[in-house]
């Protein structure tokens, strides 16, 4: 429940008038000799409160700068003036002047808040904007000339009374602040919220005080009780001011969590999508350097059995028999990525087995002899990334072998060389300008897989002299 749902703001406007009028002429007839001169208090309680007034407008303005509001900004007009002037009050020496100031204070800042009474017009808007300064520097030019030409401030008591030079201005001041109290509790009426409440209830204790200074005199009883009057009313609009930073302190805090978890949900989403697209990149060089190369050898060795169907039948069972395992190959293969996997080989023996079945699938195809040489210390030493990489490598040189380079004899050699492994695809075709085809897809992923494993990938063909690719995997092992 919020304070306005358990203090209705007509039962509060008629406590707090009724209690200060009563507490005022109480004191007036108890204590009606008493003064209390505490002029260094009294300086420092203004001080306060100009410095309250001031820190309020521009919260205010602020908050009209951002949403723009014809109310907040002539309720921070007011606090300027008010805070300005009484700062000029706190340090002035009791007196003519003294009591000018105090004047004046509640004069302008009564003005400022009477503009609540003004209606929205977006015409007005610019001259609303200027005129919060305008009544500052107006207000800092009156305190520094009463502080400095106090004799020619009018007498302001007369017979130990405030003179109607004093009361004057108070006077108006009474009526402004609760008109504008009045045209608030409309204002509230027809949309209730916290800030209108709190901002009838200060109007309306600005005006009890401007009303009760008019009864009182310098240091007596009545004086002091209207200055705590207005001494509690700065403190709600201290209150207000630490609940409102406290609020955006809150705000930002969610603000920045909200920020944060955005950002680690972006960061994942980043992440997940690097992930996705570093996946489909290397199922793309899987399956053009593996399944396609496979299936283009299998096309190329049943494109053989078809030309010797009639002429060498035994020919052709054979090439089909050796195509068979090739073929169950390539469906092993699909089924790993048909459940989310990728083929993977557990170590250097196994490479050498599936070179051996790649080796067998291309021979079928073409008159072309591969010759295979495997090392077994070599192999050891060879991790299961190591040997995957290197079998798609070895699928994408030997398919260039058949396809492009017209070669009748292909090496494929494993050994180790001063202390570590190297991988070598020799053929003795055409041949090719490495410059000039070096941007081809098959290429680029052996260049790839190579850097993946931090090994050294070595091109070396020309026209009519063959190709030789070589890897040279690094002696601390690299899985990727």
């Amino acid at each position: 429940m919020t304070i306005s749902q358990r203090w209705p703001l007509q039962f509060v406007i008629a406590i707090a008038g009724a209690f200060a009028l009563l507490v005022s002429f109480v004191l007036r007839a108890v204590l009606p000799a008493w003064r209390g001169h505490q002029a260094p208090l009294h300086s420092t309680i203004e001080a306060l409160g100009g410095l309250c007034a001031i820190m309020m407008a521009i919260v205010l303005f602020q908050r009209s700068y951002d949403r723009p509001d014809r109310q907040i900004e002539a309720l921070g007009t007011g606090f300027l003036a008010m805070g300005v002037l009484e700062e000029f009050h706190a340090v002035s020496t009791p007196g003519n002047g003294f009591i000018l100031l105090r004047s004046l204070a509640s004069l302008l800042g009564s003005l400022g808040f009477l503009l609540v009474w003004l209606p929205e017009s977006s015409e007005r808007r610019a001259p609303m904007r200027a005129l919060p300064w305008m009544v500052a520097a107006t207000a800092a030019l009156m305190g520094f000339v009463i502080l400095t030409f106090p004799g020619a401030v009018p007498a302001m008591i007369r017979n130990g009374e405030f003179s109607p030079t004093a009361v004057a201005p108070t006077s108006v001041a009474c009526f402004c602040f609760l008109a504008a109290a009045y045209r608030l509790f409309t204002l509230y009426r027809h949309s209730p919220t916290a800030d209108t409440y709190l901002f009838t209830c200060l109007a309306l204790m600005f005006g009890l005080a401007e009303l009760m200074f008019v009864y009182s005199r310098v240091w007596d009883a009545s004086w002091w009780f209207w200055h705590l009057l207005r001494v509690v009313a700065y403190l709600l609009v201290l209150g207000y001011m630490i609940g409102g930073y406290l609020r955006t302190v809150s705000d930002l805090r969610v603000a920045l969590g909200q920020t944060r978890h955005a950002e680690e949900s972006s960061r994942r989403s980043e992440q997940h999508l690097r992930q996705a697209l570093e996946a489909r990149e290397r199922m793309a060089q899987n399956l053009h350097d593996g399944i396609i190369q496979s299936l283009f050898a299998l096309g190329l060795a049943l494109e053989r059995c078809q030309r010797l169907i009639v002429k060498d039948p035994s020919e052709v069972t054979r090439q089909i028999g050796m195509a068979i395992p090739g073929l169950k190959a390539v469906i092993r293969e699909l089924r790993t990525y048909i459940v989310g996997q990728e083929p993977h080989i557990a170590n250097g023996r196994e490479l050498e087995a599936a070179l051996a079945l790649e080796v067998g699938t291309v021979q079928s195809s073409q008159d072309l002899q591969i010759t295979l040489q495997m090392d077994p210390h070599a192999a050891d030493l060879v991790t299961p990334g190591q040997a995957t990489h290197l079998l798609y490598i070895a699928r994408e040189a030997l398919s260039n072998s058949l396809r492009h380079a017209k070669a009748t004899h292909a090496t494929v050699l494993l050994k180790r060389h001063e202390g570590r492994v190297r991988f070598v695809l020799e053929d003795d075709g055409v041949g090719f300008d490495v410059l000039t085809l070096s941007s081809g897809e098959g290429l680029k992923n052996m260049a790839a897989r190579s850097a993946k494993l931090h090994a050294e990938l070595n091109i070396v063909s020309k026209p009519g002299h063959g190709t030789r690719v070589m890897i040279e995997l690094p002696q601390e092992p690299v899985d990727a």
